[in-house]
């Protein structure tokens, strides 16, 4: 009986693991988005071609810090700044074709610590 509970348990947590991961993973195509706690995402292009990808803040979301865009061969990090309101979101242009299967994440950091990380997956 001890067995079997431990692993139920243990499935159900691979479950739980699986579920988080899939939700902050998602297909890039022209308007895909998504948030993970207070960053938001969007990434502009079709299949392969990446136009742009921006990084936000949620709704009614204010910090001072910056943000980490990365992935694909895309490594950038904004100035450290207030970001509410207005500006509250950063446009990276990005213009050409990522590696399929490329994830590419943003992240908000404030006072060394991480305000989500959402990212997007580029598959043709």
């Amino acid at each position: 009986m001890r067995f079997r509970n431990a692993v139920r348990r243990s499935l159900v947590s691979l479950a739980i693991a699986a579920g988080a991961t899939a939700a902050l993973v998602a297909p890039a195509n022209a308007g895909m988005g998504g948030c993970n706690r207070d960053v938001c995402i969007t990434i502009l292009g079709n299949g392969l071609r990446v136009d742009s990808v921006t990084a936000r803040l949620a709704h009614g979301v204010s910090f001072t810090g910056h943000f980490h865009i990365w992935g694909g061969g895309i490594d950038f990090t904004t100035h450290t700044q207030n970001w509410n309101g207005s500006n509250a979101s950063y446009r990276l242009n990005v213009g050409r074709d990522l590696p399929n299967g490329s994830v590419v994440c943003v992240e908000g950091w404030s006072g060394g610590r991480s305000l989500g990380r959402p990212c997007g997956e580029i598959k043709f």
